[in-house]
């Protein structure tokens, strides 16, 4: 009677199980999936919305200028006006110095608005520090002609575009402290003759776009934006930004940090989600150009799989929690289905033994309502029958 009780509970248990086991495993493989693939997809949405929103900020700065380069301030400072009355030198600049520094004051976003002239000299500079736009004095004019970005910008046609690299500021040939990173925008200035006059240049200030990637990072993300040579423009720990030889010269940079990961993403034009060393990393490039010619650098985030997964993870626990509840009630209800199959075939059974055996005197019942009832009912009446044989002799 064990063996049938144990073929029974056999059977009943890969009854349910073989129906757990795929109906549940079919469930978690393909939930699981979904639920990574969501959060996969918001690492991605996180970075490029992020990217977008420093594209935004910087998406006008072309207009302003070339809006200052054809104002008439400052055709006038170059003798392009076409009324010679007001060709004064004196009266022009000070008229292009009430210009920019009413543009500073109105845009907010520039930390120098420049007029340079052919030499590289600063004729027209305002500053903005501390939310407050300020003229700059003559005798504090500078001549940057040594400087990259002249010499970039001075090489360009009319109507050309330089845009910088983003870099810390340098005053007088040293890193301004505190630091201040800037972009810098410039075109050329010719008069009607197509003669080269100077430069218009804008200092974007950097950090109104840099604070963006900086309140995004939270919890146990690693949020930072690379150049395209790696070199952090921002990052959660401070001390690792800046590290090219002409910024802070750290050389700590995303390629020496994360060298498999810095192979897909430095440089990159494209969205890219990787999964590499129990991290899974999300990157954006962010374009200086409406045209999305010039790649400024990347959003980078990455974040341990652990936490990205954390819902799966959950998942995973709470459907192996009620999968063992479901096979734990399933074992119980097949133990006592077993029991009340096969107890009575056992009484029976120890029954017909002990009257094979003259054993007669106890009446045979069961309590089920099935088969086994009939044939206990059976085996009653054959213990009667025995009796009235048995009197009879």
């Amino acid at each position: 009677m064990t063996k049938i009780r144990n073929k029974l509970l056999f059977a009943f248990i890969l009854i349910s199980l073989i129906p757990l086991i795929i109906v549940g495993g079919y469930a978690l493989t393909n939930i699981s999936s979904s639920l990574k693939s969501i959060h996969s997809g918001k690492l991605n949405d996180k970075v490029t919305i992020i990217s977008s929103q420093i594209e935004n900020f910087l998406k006008n700065v072309s207009n302003d200028l070339f809006y200052l380069r054809d104002s008439a301030a400052l055709r006038t400072m170059i003798g392009d006006s076409a009324n010679p009355n007001i060709n004064n030198t004196s009266f022009a600049r000070k008229k292009l110095e009430e210009d920019f520094l009413a543009f500073s004051r109105n845009k907010k976003i520039y930390h120098q608005v420049r007029f340079l002239d052919v030499d590289g000299m600063e004729i027209v500079r305002v500053d903005r520090n501390h939310d407050e736009s300020a003229i700059v004095a003559r005798d504090r004019l500078q001549n940057k002609k040594k400087r990259y970005y002249f010499a970039d910008t001075a090489e360009l046609t009319n109507g050309q575009l330089m845009i910088s690299p983003l870099d810390l500021n340098r005053e007088r040939g040293k890193v301004e402290q505190p630091l201040r990173p800037v972009i810098r925008y410039g075109t050329p200035i010719y008069d009607r003759n197509n003669q080269f006059r100077g430069i218009v240049l804008f200092n974007v200030i950097a950090d109104k776009f840099l604070e963006l990637v900086r309140k995004n990072n939270i919890g146990h993300e690693q949020l930072s934006f690379i150049d395209n040579t790696g070199f952090y423009y921002s990052h959660p720990n401070a001390k690792k930004e800046w590290g090219k030889e002409s910024d802070l010269n750290t050389k700590v940079n995303f390629e020496t940090e994360n060298p498999e990961a810095a192979k897909q993403i430095i440089g990159s034009n494209q969205l890219n989600t990787l999964v590499l060393d129990n991290n899974i990393i999300a990157a954006s490039p962010v374009y200086l150009d409406r045209e999305k010619n010039v790649i400024l650098g990347n959003i980078v985030d990455i974040v341990p799989t652990k936490d990205v997964f954390s819902a799966v993870t959950m998942f995973r626990n709470i459907f192996l929690a009620i999968s063992a509840v479901v096979f734990a009630l399933t074992l119980i209800l097949a133990i006592t289905l077993a029991k009340s199959i096969t107890d009575p075939i056992i009484y029976l059974t120890r029954t017909t033994e002990a009257m094979s055996k003259g054993s007669l005197s106890s009446s045979i019942t069961v309590a089920t309502k099935d088969e086994t009832k009939l044939l206990a009912e059976a085996i009653e009446r054959l213990r009667k029958s025995m009796l009235i044989l048995l009197k009879r002799k």
